[in-house]
């Protein structure tokens, strides 16, 4: 079996080397509109829920499972979304790209949900998604949950893709640096640790529980066909989160 480390710089090489080529080709927008014309072919309720899967606040919540067992995953979460969120923000005010629909005639894109316009490289749904796979392939241990995990995040990087609002080269990119971001964080924990305090783990969760309890009540994830997994995920993550932070905390 492979090691962590080695699937994660495979992907990286992977997805910067598929991003190279959409780049010194030209062909992002070809690419764009063939990819989201035939998008239109899936119901467009599943391009808006895996679209869901890679909102930061979905995604972060699922890292209460882990707080009890699997604290390093939970440390190397937090400095990974740090260094993502710091390096995605950096790029779109750099870069400032303009998205499909302020790009293309309206009448060629296929929308699904909002229509954004500014700030596309990279794609922060995919570096999210990507971020949490390249953390948890740390956890999973056999090859077919790897490859599930990392089939699921490339599902959700094309979703941004087929619900109208990011290039190719965006979600290319945003893959590579999610992986990247998720190295670095798995890579610094395990060199210099983490604080094992049980009361810090206890703070960490109540925030995990308390941003779980808004996604649920609170949170507008910008897609209607996306409510209802929206609010089995938040429950099933909620449900099982509580399970977790009460045994943590009744035991010593």
């Amino acid at each position: 079996m492979r090691s962590p480390y080695r699937i994660n710089l495979l992907l990286i090489i992977f997805f910067s080397l598929g991003l190279a080529i959409v780049l010194l080709t030209g062909t992002n927008e070809v690419l764009f509109v063939m990819i989201n014309s035939l998008a239109v072919k899936v119901y467009p309720f599943i391009w808006a829920n895996l679209t869901l899967l890679g909102d930061t606040l979905t995604a972060s919540v699922i890292m209460i499972l882990f707080i009890r067992k699997r604290a390093d995953l939970v440390w190397s979460g937090i400095i990974a979304t740090i260094t993502a969120t710091i390096i995605v923000n950096l790029l779109k005010s750099y870069f400032d790209v303009l998205r499909p629909p302020a790009v293309i005639d309206k009448s060629m894109v296929n929308i699904i949900g909002p229509a954004i316009y500014y700030h596309s490289f990279p794609s922060g749904h995919t570096v999210t998604i990507f971020t949490l796979a390249g953390i948890l392939i740390f956890y999973f241990q056999s090859s077919i949950g790897r490859i599930g995990l990392i089939s699921l995040a490339f599902l959700v990087g094309m979703s941004r893709i087929a619900v109208g609002v990011h290039w190719p080269a965006d979600v290319l990119a945003g893959a590579a640096l999610g992986i990247s971001c998720a190295t670095i964080g798995i890579f610094t924990v395990s060199k210099f640790g983490w604080n094992r305090m049980k009361t810090l783990q206890l703070v960490i969760g109540f925030i995990l529980i308390s941003l779980n309890f808004y996604l649920l009540f609170f949170y507008d994830c910008r897609y209607a066909q996306a409510i209802y997994l929206q609010n089995i995920f938040a429950s099933s993550v909620l449900v099982a989160g509580i399970r977790e932070y009460y045994l943590l905390l009744k035991n010593p």
